[in-house]
């Protein structure tokens, strides 16, 4: 297997893989625009590789700062758990200290009444029944004095107490108001976590996204450059077989041998048959009597007379020998560059500077030196005698 025909076996491969076409051009000139449209298509690819490269990188560089958001939040979360538990110990312990002090302050009132009552009838009496009981003045002070001291004793413990109860409570509010913040804090923190985790999602899934479409366009680049290769070869085949045909034109032997050697029909039948389909519309790659196409009328009509030529005209130029200008004769296929470089129409030559060809608005006949056709003239080719 020759190379042209591996590159050809391979593209159809990866082609059939990614559901596109490969074609290959069948004319010069049709191989040239086909060059050209891959050199397009190449540079496109090329062009929009580079620009999914720079978006990939901006996202790249958009996620490393969100995984650094990211990893920021983390930590402080963590922290700020780590705030949260000290902070329910302490609660813990300063709600445990208030319920000792409330339990230690009622079991001193209860002391203190205790110690009053024991001194009489083993606490069965009133502290003015205390008082009542003194036996003359100096006692009735004595009980007195001893009711004010545990008095003043109860109401300073008291004092002591409820300071000290104060002073907890003050700070059990200020924890609990500060555990409040770090909870706060918590679930704000939650949410920029959550922000974050969606936003870091979302960019990896523009990247993956991004690269499964680079990955595509550089085998379609792969693709594309293999037919453009492809196709230059096919081009250089052409020019090279188009220089061969050439030369042999200036080979004074080979063209008598040639004319020879061409098929006698009778002409005027054939161009009668051709007038035959005057007003048949014209169809881009036709080749019957429902619509013909320049190049499909001409191996048409001439294939009705037993005579078989190439399909398109810059085939049917490569056919026959050269004929000048002046010595056009009836039968002979005249050429034309139209839309584009090289023979791209062709019509037959029917006498008088007259042609019968298959043009935009159908099968007619023009004038091969008119405004139009005559700027246009390529050449001619003699196929038949």
């Amino acid at each position: 297997m020759n190379a042209v025909k591996r590159i050809g076996v391979t593209l159809i491969c990866m082609a059939t893989l990614f559901n596109s076409q490969v074609s290959f051009a069948t004319t010069l000139s049709a191989a040239k625009q086909q060059a050209a449209a891959l050199k397009s298509q190449i540079s496109s690819t090329t062009l929009q590789i580079q620009k999914d490269q720079v978006r990939v990188e901006t996202l790249k560089t958009r996620l490393g700062l969100i995984n650094h958001s990211l990893q920021n939040v983390r930590m402080a979360m963590s922290e700020n758990l780590v705030h949260m538990q000290a902070v329910n110990h302490q609660l813990v312990i300063l709600g445990k200290r208030i319920k000792i002090n409330e339990q230690k302050l009622t079991t001193t009132r209860t002391e203190l009444q205790g110690q009053l009552k024991t001194m009489y009838e083993h606490g069965t009496v009133s502290y003015l029944q205390v008082l009542f009981q003194s036996t003359n003045f100096e006692d009735f002070l004595t009980r007195l004095n001893m009711l004010v001291t545990v008095a003043h004793a109860g109401q300073a413990l008291e004092r002591q107490f409820q300071s000290l109860q104060h002073t907890l409570a003050v700070q059990h509010r200020q924890t609990v108001s500060y555990y409040s913040d770090l909870v706060h804090t918590q679930q704000s923190d939650q949410v920029l976590q959550q922000a974050d985790m969606m936003l870091q999602q979302e960019q990896q899934q523009s990247i993956r996204t991004i690269q499964t479409d680079m990955s595509n366009q550089q085998l379609r680049h792969g693709i594309l450059e293999s037919q453009l290769q492809l196709t230059q070869q096919q081009i250089a085949s052409i020019e090279a077989a188009t220089a061969r045909a050439e030369q042999l034109m200036h080979n004074t032997a080979y063209v008598s041998q040639t004319v020879a050697g061409m098929p006698t029909i009778n002409l005027e039948s054939m161009l009668k048959y051709a007038e035959s389909y005057l007003g048949t519309p014209y169809v881009w790659g036709g080749t019957s009597p429902s619509g013909f196409d320049c190049s499909g009328f001409t191996q048409y009509v001439y294939a009705h007379s037993g005579v078989s030529i190439l399909r398109t005209s810059e085939q049917q130029f490569a056919e026959g020998v050269s004929v000048s200008y002046p010595n056009l004769s009836l039968g002979d296929l005249v050429f034309f560059s139209t839309y584009a470089p090289g023979a791209t129409h062709v019509g037959i030559y029917i006498g008088n500077g007259l042609m019968i060809d298959a043009q935009d608005y159908g099968v007619s006949i023009d004038n091969i030196s008119n405004s139009y056709w005559g700027p246009k003239y390529l050449g001619a080719r003699q196929i038949v005698k």
